[in-house]
């Protein structure tokens, strides 16, 4: 097991289920999600722009696009939205649900908001490398009247940050609920029925406090029962 992905066996764990590890297979994908009572689509390597008419390069291009896992995730979220399956996306699977349903991608941060760039969403040390632990390292803003608040159970949070690319145009499927003092997308909801479908920009199987493992409960639960 690859040690990326222990972090969310452990967090699903902890809300009381048992982790399933998918490939990135497409065969009988509608059949092996009805195995499945909920789905995280998880963090990693950036989408391919190429996916969404985004710019091929930019200055904080990272490894090489990996398109069997983008092929995959695209058609994960979309079944998954149309069979009612339980769905938490983080970070990467928050833009890969974006790109499912018609919206883009800020190629990279930094460059987009130049000198309102005041957080450092990808955590970095002054050296420059990136930080090997996900702490909490800035404010999000939640509207109160949104499932993820009452997912969370709360309207502000602090998060850690570990990313370089974000939503640009958000796909009509999600209403923008969270947001970080510079303007980033940190949270959306569904604007299609769906018994829980929600994506954050942050990592909350790396966190313990209370509203990152609510997120986990949710998702187990199969809705806003926390």
């Amino acid at each position: 097991m690859h040690e990326d992905v222990l972090p969310y066996v452990h967090a699903v764990e902890r809300a009381g289920a048992a982790a399933v590890l998918l490939e990135n297979d497409l065969h009988d994908l509608d059949e092996l999600l009805s195995t499945l009572d909920g789905v995280v689509i998880g963090g990693g390597v950036d989408v391919d722009p190429a996916r969404y008419g985004g710019r091929s390069e930019h200055s904080n291009k990272a490894r090489a696009y990996r398109p069997e896992r983008d092929e995959f995730e695209i058609a994960l979220a979309a079944a998954t939205r149309e069979l009612q399956v339980p769905t938490l996306c983080v970070c990467r699977g928050l833009q890969v649900a974006n790109v499912a349903f018609g919206g883009t991608l800020v190629e990279d941060v930094r460059d987009e908001l130049g000198a309102r760039y005041t957080i450092e969403h990808r955590q970095v040390h002054e050296s420059g490398l990136d930080r090997a632990d996900y702490a909490p390292g800035h404010d999000v803003a939640v509207e109160p009247d949104s499932t993820l608040a009452r997912v969370l159970g709360t309207s502000s949070l602090v998060t850690n940050s570990m990313h370089h690319q974000a939503l640009r145009a958000v796909a009509d499927a999600f209403r923008v609920v969270a947001r970080t003092p510079d303007g980033v997308i940190e949270g959306v909801d569904a604007t299609f029925e769906h018994p829980f479908f929600v994506a954050v920009q942050w990592h909350p199987e790396e966190l313990a406090d209370e509203p990152s493992r609510r997120l986990f409960r949710a998702l187990v639960a199969g809705g806003v029962r926390v």
